[in-house]
């Protein structure tokens, strides 16, 4: 009995050694990486992301017109059963000076399965009509239950780690 508590002693001991180095660089990520917090939105309803109101217009198969090309970082279908597909928004700036805004946007399903995406043709400005499209590359078999996620993209860290995170939900 002694031998086990000081077993256990000894490797909470060492336990305790090996973190300590690490507790100045944890309370760094902390600080500048918070925890994820998720908001999902209803099919039709608005939500503000980046001083900017998003509405889900719609989701489907992407339809590229002639001349027209997919987004450098998607690009074209090369594996068997891969499908081009696009997520149409309303985005309506908040403030009346255009900015940059930096967003990491993916595709997922309810089971895990996350893919890239990327914004196409999409110009944000004051009082435009245009819509703004999020592209990606999914398998066939996930064309009807891919959701669109937008995260706040960090210069320093890729892919986008922590705050908050937007799902546009389908039902």
């Amino acid at each position: 009995m002694r031998r086990a508590a000081r077993i256990v002693a000894l490797l909470a001991l060492m336990g305790g050694a090996i973190s300590l180095p690490f507790r100045p660089e944890w309370a760094y990520y902390r600080k500048h990486v918070p925890a994820t917090h998720t908001r999902t939105v209803a099919p039709g309803r608005s939500a503000v992301f980046q001083q900017i109101r998003w509405t889900l217009l719609r989701y489907g198969r992407a339809e590229l017109g002639p001349g027209d090309l997919p987004p450098d970082l998607i690009g074209w279908p090369v594996r068997p059963g891969e499908t081009l597909v696009v997520a149409t928004l309303r985005a309506e700036p908040l403030t009346k000076k255009p900015r940059d805004f930096e967003i990491d946007f993916s595709l997922r399903d309810h089971a895990g399965h996350s893919w890239s995406a990327d914004e196409w043709h999409t110009t944000i400005i004051p009082g435009g009509k245009d819509p703004a499209y999020v592209m990606g590359l999914v398998p066939e078999w996930a064309v009807g239950t891919f959701e669109l996620v937008m995260r706040h993209e960090h210069q320093d860290l890729s892919p986008a780690l922590g705050g908050p995170e937007l799902v546009f939900r389908r039902r």
